[in-house]
C-alpha cells in the first residue's frame, strides 16, 4: 500500500530528521532500511538455533504477528473512512502481505513461490524507492516499513530457515499467479479509475508514483511494467539456476 534531508555523513544527527515528513534517499530513509535489515538478520540467526517444535511456533507467532499488522495497515490507512480509489488492501504489498504469513505456516508450493519472486523482485523496491510522506510522527510511516519487512523478511527466513529453493517450476507458479492478480486488477483500475499494482491510469496523478510516470503514458507502461517484473523474476532466480548447476557438479562421482 503506497503512503502517499538528504545530508552527508557529517551532518548527521537525530534533530535534523524530520519527524513530521518523509524524504526518500535521506538520513531517515538509511537509517528506515538499516533497521530492517538488522530485523531480519536477528530473526533468522535466533530461527536457525530454535528446536524444530520452538521454531515451528515461532512460525506460528509471526503469522500471527502479520496479520495483526496488515489489519492494522489498513485500519490506520482508511482512519478517516474508505476510499475505493486508493484504499483497498490490493496493491502488491497488500496481498503479498496476506501470502508472506501464509506461505510460512501453510509450506504450500505455489504460496512459497510466489513469496519468493515478489519479494526479492518487487518488494526490494519499497526499501530503494519508498512510495511514504509520513513521518515517524506518523503510525502510516512504522506500518509501512513493517509490512515491507514482513514480506521480505519471510521470504528470507523461508530461505535461509526452511530451506526454499526455487526452481522453474516455482517461476511458473508465481508467474501464472502474478499475470492473474495483474489482469484481475488491470480491470478493476479501469471501473475505479484507481491505481492498484500501479497498473491503472487514474485521474489523480498523485497515484502515479514517479518511477511509475517515467515509464511513459498509459497503457503502454503496463507492458513495460511487466516486461520488468518478468525480467526481475528471472533475475532473482538465475543464482539458483547456476547455484543448482555447480551443486550437481560438486557431488558428481569422478568417472572411473
Amino acid at each position: 500500500m503506497p503512503a502517499n534531508a538528504t545530508g552527508s555523513l557529517d551532518t548527521f544527527s537525530w534533530d535534523r530528521i524530520s519527524w513530521e515528513t518523509f524524504t526518500p534517499f535521506g538520513t531517515l530513509h538509511l537509517v528506515s532500511v538499516l533497521g530492517c535489515f538488522a530485523a531480519i538478520a536477528i530473526l533468522v540467526l535466533v530461527a536457525r538455533r530454535l528446536t524444530e517444535p520452538a521454531e515451528m511456533r515461532l512460525r506460528a507467532g509471526l503469522a500471527a504477528f502479520a496479520f495483526v499488522v496488515w489489519g492494522i495497515y489498513n485500519i490506520a490507512w482508511n482512519w478517516s473512512g474508505i476510499d475505493i480509489v486508493s484504499g483497498l488492501p490490493l496493491h502488491i504489498c497488500d496481498v503479498g502481505g496476506v501470502i508472506a504469513p501464509l506461505a510460512l505456516i501453510s509450506q504450500k508450493r505455489f504460496l512459497r513461490a510466489t513469496l519468493y519472486f515478489w519479494a526479492f523482485a518487487l518488494t526490494t523496491q519499497a526499501f530503494i524507492q519508498p512510495t511514504l510522506v509520513q513521518g515517524p510522527a506518523s503510525p502510516l510511516f512504522w506500518c509501512f516499513w513493517i509490512a515491507h519487512t514482513i514480506i521480505f523478511g519471510y521470504a528470507i527466513y523461508d530461505i535461509v530457515v526452511l530451506g526454499f529453493r526455487p526452481d522453474w517450476s516455482d517461476f511458473r507458479r508465481a508467474a501464472v499467479f502474478t499475470i492473474g492478480y495483474v489482469g484481475a486488477v488491470f480491470v478493476l483500475n479501469i471501473a475505479l479509475g484507481s491505481n492498484y499494482a500501479y497498473v491503472g491510469d487514474p485521474a489523480d496523478t498523485k497515484l502515479i508514483p514517479p518511477f511509475v510516470a517515467m515509464l511513459g503514458p498509459w497503457p503502454g507502461r503496463v507492458l513495460v511494467m511487466t516486461a520488468l517484473a518478468g525480467l526481475g523474476f528471472l533475475l532473482v532466480f538465475l543464482p539458483w539456476r547456476f547455484f543448482g548447476r555447480a551443486a550437481d557438479t560438486a557431488v558428481e562421482p569422478e568417472a572411473a
